[in-house]
Parts: C-alpha cells; sequence; structure tokens
C-alpha cells in the first residue's frame, strides 16, 4: 500500500524549489538593466553681437522658431543716421562741381563744429563711466544704471567715429573742388569715393547685426531679456533647443560599462514610444549617480554617464522622462 508523504517533508521541498527558480531567473535577469533616463536637447545661445535696447521682441516661452526667424530687434537710430550721413557725403562728392565750393566750405564748418561736440561727449561719457564702474563694484548702483552708462559710452564713441568721417569727408570735398580737376584731384576724389562706399557697407553690415536671428531650427527653452531690456555685445539673449539634436541621458553602473559602446544601438521606451537611440558620449569620469537618476540597481554605487542620440522624428521633447534597456 502506497504511504502518504508527511506535510512536514513536502513544505521544505517546495521552499527549496522555489528559490532555485528564483536564482536561476536572477541569473538569465542579471545581464539586463532596466535604467531611468531623461531627455535633453542641444541648446544653442542667440548672442547679440551689438550694444542696445530692445524695441521688438518675437518670441515665447516653448515656440518653435525656424532658422532666421526673428528673436528680437535692438534699436539702431543712431547708426541709421550714421549710415544716412554718409550717403549723402558719397553724393556729394559724386556731384561734385565749382559751384558747390561755398556749401562744401559751410560743410566743413558744420563737421568741424560736429566733432567738437562728439568729442566733448565722448570724453563725459567716459568720465562718466568709470565712477559708476566702481560703484557697482561695491553695490551702490543696480546694474541697469551700470549698463545705461556703458551704452551711452559705445553711443558717443560711435558718434565720435562718425563725426570724424564726416569731418574727413568734408575737408576732402572741399580740397577737390578748391584745386580744381586735374588728373592728382580726380584720382584723390576716387578714392574718397571707394573709401565711402567701404564705410557704408560696414554700416550696413553692422545694421543686419542689431536683428537677432534664430540660428538653427528648435524650441525657445529660455528667454534672459524682455522687451526694453539694454543689451550688451556678446551677451546671450536666448536659448533655442535645437530640433533634430536630442539626446537621452542615463547613468550606467560602472561593473556593467563593457557592455556599452559608440554607436551602439540602445532602446528608449516611454508611454508613447519606443525607440532605438544610438551611443554618442561616454563619460571617462565615474561619478555617485545624481539622486533624481537612481534606481535600486545603482543606489550608492559610482556610474557613468552616457548620453544617447535619438531619431530626428520623435515625439519626444526635453524634459521627458524615459526608461532606458541595457542588454
Amino acid at each position: 500500500m502506497k504511504k502518504d508523504i508527511p506535510v512536514k517533508k513536502i513544505v521544505p521541498l517546495f521552499v527549496l524549489l522555489t528559490i532555485i527558480i528564483l536564482i536561476f531567473f536572477g541569473i538569465l535577469r542579471a545581464g539586463n538593466l532596466n535604467l531611468p533616463g531623461e531627455v535633453e536637447g542641444t541648446i544653442y545661445p542667440q548672442i547679440s553681437e551689438v550694444s542696445g535696447k530692445i524695441i521688438e521682441m518675437n518670441i515665447q516661452l516653448g515656440s518653435p522658431v525656424k532658422k532666421g526667424d526673428l528673436i528680437a530687434r535692438l534699436d539702431s537710430t543712431n547708426q541709421r543716421y550714421n549710415l544716412e550721413q554718409l550717403l549723402i557725403a558719397l553724393e556729394k562728392i559724386q556731384l561734385m562741381s565749382q559751384e558747390e565750393l561755398v556749401r562744401a566750405r559751410s560743410s566743413v564748418s558744420i563737421a568741424e563744429a560736429n566733432y567738437r561736440s562728439a568729442q566733448a561727449s565722448s570724453v563725459q561719457a567716459k568720465n562718466d563711466l568709470a565712477p559708476l564702474e566702481q560703484m557697482y563694484q561695491i553695490g551702490g548702483i543696480a546694474r541697469i544704471d551700470l549698463d545705461n552708462a556703458r551704452l551711452r559710452e559705445t553711443i558717443a564713441a560711435q558718434s565720435l567715429e562718425a563725426a570724424q568721417s564726416q569731418l574727413q569727408t568734408a575737408r576732402t570735398h572741399y580740397s577737390v573742388l578748391q584745386n580744381g580737376t586735374d588728373n592728382r584731384n580726380i584720382a584723390l576724389a576716387e578714392i574718397d569715393i571707394r573709401d565711402i562706399e567701404s564705410r557704408i557697407r560696414q554700416m550696413q553690415d553692422m545694421l543686419q547685426k542689431y536683428e537677432i536671428r534664430a540660428n538653427c531650427d528648435g524650441i525657445v527653452v529660455s528667454i534672459n531679456y524682455n522687451m526694453g531690456s539694454m543689451v550688451n555685445a556678446g551677451y546671450n539673449i536666448a536659448d533655442i533647443s535645437a530640433e533634430n539634436e536630442k539626446f537621452v541621458v542615463f547613468y550606467l553602473p560602472k561593473e556593467h560599462i563593457n557592455k556599452i559602446s559608440y554607436e551602439q544601438k540602445i532602446t528608449v521606451k516611454s508611454r508613447s514610444e519606443e525607440i532605438q537611440g544610438e551611443v554618442r558620449y561616454i563619460d571617462v569620469r565615474s561619478q555617485y549617480t545624481p539622486k533624481d537618476m537612481q534606481s535600486s540597481v545603482m543606489k550608492n554605487k559610482f556610474s557613468v554617464k552616457i548620453k544617447l542620440l535619438l531619431p530626428s522624428i520623435t515625439t519626444l521633447i526635453p524634459g521627458n522622462k524615459v526608461e532606458v534597456f541595457v542588454r
């Protein structure tokens, strides 16, 4: 007759079998990693090459832009006046005649007066700026007051340069008219014409810089100045996250670094899609995993920062949280 196996013997066998199964599946899964990641974009700053006051702002935070779209326009009133004066000076030289001699002499007088006035304004602006810079260093004035003073000094210097150019042009014009039209004076006039034409092209190029335009397609992720703000040359007006340069950043436990190589395809999953990212960056240094990127796999462990380039066509945007599957 068949004897029943006591329950006390079955239970330990069942527990042992369960442990063996768990260990087996644990070994199978030991080579697979499921890690948190975050989407980042390549950020391009929109730098102003000139100083001035923002009189037009055409972007909003989060708005899409195309390369060449107007980001902001700075006040270029003084520069446009300088260009207008150069154009007038060029026209005067091109239309030279003996009857213009009196008017040319009057132009020299006016240009001399303008130059003296511009020179005085430039000196005054420089003298005003120096103590303000010292006061700013000790917290005596606000940044906007210092920026305004610097802008006044820049405008005064530009006005002085324009006044000097106008004076030189006026004197040359008068000299050519006064000395007649012999070959030497004709050649001199032609040189002066080319000089003014070169200055006109330079001023036209400068005027284009008062319009700050997007240098890539993408999304506006930060705006550093508002309408009416004073901007200095070299300062960043806004940041654009490039449309076709999105990366997933995640941290890989240091002991698994041999699983990763450049140009390797790695699966990235979000709620909306599953795509393949390509390894484009592997940090040469290990570090403690940032708290917001930690998981049970790498808590209190050293890890290596990895970046995956995403396909150009994806619904993921910077800031999205994703899962990275390393096999």
